[in-house]
């Protein structure tokens, strides 16, 4: 109906007026409805965290929490299965000249691989490509060990004779961490070149890989043979451009990678930009690794240095004794006290 806002009659308290802008307002249709009142926990949109003391017109749902069924023994159950994957291995080096001259790049080998092996039903995910030169090989796996060893049984004819043998990813992870050490306390102004070569005086490095860890890089160390890591079950720390670097064999435990840091003294007072020179102290108290650490602000070495010892009899016979650098006393202390060294002249 028209209304006639201009009359003296007061508006209903319950009704909004809704006016379209840039009209004489003596002239609009005025569209009224009622506001409303309901309250929200009354309706079945109310929010799940309302209060439920309502009965919301018989509408109100009743949430609860579910409780967890306790899983039984699996040791004691009537079936058990496990998920067993197999993998085979075509290495590059060994196929046949027909088969690398038509497939070219790795994803057309990929492509070609999985258009033979698809028949199989029990043929896993995309076949894949891992290591570089004599050792790139073509990754595919089964769910089913009748379908692995009909795959591996003999040449693919499928794929112009190329051949797959048995594969352990386990067995090369394994390989590859017993030719292999972890490095730590690497100063982020060392390059990868230059650890590279500081391993290199141990024997012949196939890897080195840096990874940012807090303000240090970490590395992995990998040499030609395994017969290279004996000689760092005794060796703890190597000199890279004077800078101490901690190493441990990768196959080593976590007991066994703790032990060498179990027994540490702290020795303070030394001068400033003092690296390579504490090695011979080192030496003469038999401790096995030393590590000046790095001003987090500023970069530059601490007035005091971590010793770690072999053992608690080694570290009680270094504690006897007194050390000078440069005609400059130095003094004793555990690792706990380092909090309250000075910064400055340790």
């Amino acid at each position: 109906m028209n209304v006639d806002i201009t009359s003296p009659s007061a508006p209903a308290p319950n009704f909004i007026s809704t006016i379209p802008s840039g009209f004489p307002i003596n002239k609009v249709q005025v569209i009224t409805s009622a506001q409303n009142t309901t309250t929200p926990v009354e309706t079945v949109d109310a929010s799940i965290h309302a209060p439920s003391d309502t009965s919301g017109k018989g509408k109100a749902v009743d949430f609860f929490n579910p409780t967890c069924a306790f899983s039984s023994d699996a040791s004691k159950v009537s079936v058990q299965s496990t998920s067993s994957r197999y993998y085979a291995a075509a290495y590059l080096r060994d196929a046949p000249d027909t088969f690398k001259s038509k497939f070219t790049t790795n994803r057309v080998m990929y492509d070609e691989v999985d258009r033979a092996f698809s028949k199989l039903s029990s043929y896993g995910s995309r076949a894949r490509c891992e290591g570089s030169g004599d050792k790139k090989r073509i990754l595919v796996s089964f769910f089913a060990q009748a379908d692995f060893t009909s795959s591996t049984s003999g040449p693919c004819a499928d794929l112009f004779d190329l051949v797959f043998v048995q594969y352990s990813p386990a067995d090369v992870k394994r390989n590859v961490k017993a030719k292999s050490l972890f490095v730590t306390d690497i100063p982020l102004f060392l390059t990868e070149t230059q650890v590279h070569s500081a391993f290199s005086r141990y024997g012949s490095v196939v890897r080195c890989n840096l990874s940012l860890w807090n303000h240090y890089y970490t590395a992995i160390v990998q040499f030609s043979t395994a017969d290279l890591i004996a000689q760092f079950d005794d060796t703890w720390a190597i000199l890279c451009l004077s800078n101490s670097l901690r190493v441990c064999p990768a196959s080593y435990s976590k007991v066994q990678r703790d032990a060498r840091r179990q027994h540490v003294a702290v020795l303070a007072g030394i001068p400033k930009n003092i690296k390579a020179d504490l090695a011979d102290i080192a030496n003469q108290i038999s401790a096995k690794a030393i590590n000046i650490p790095l001003s987090y602000t500023s970069y530059k070495p601490k007035p005091y240095v971590y010793m770690n010892f072999f053992s608690q009899e080694t570290l009680n016979s270094a504690l006897e004794l007194t050390v000078s650098f440069k005609n400059r006393g130095l003094t004793w202390h555990s690792s706990n006290d380092v909090k309250n060294l000075c910064h400055m002249c340790g």
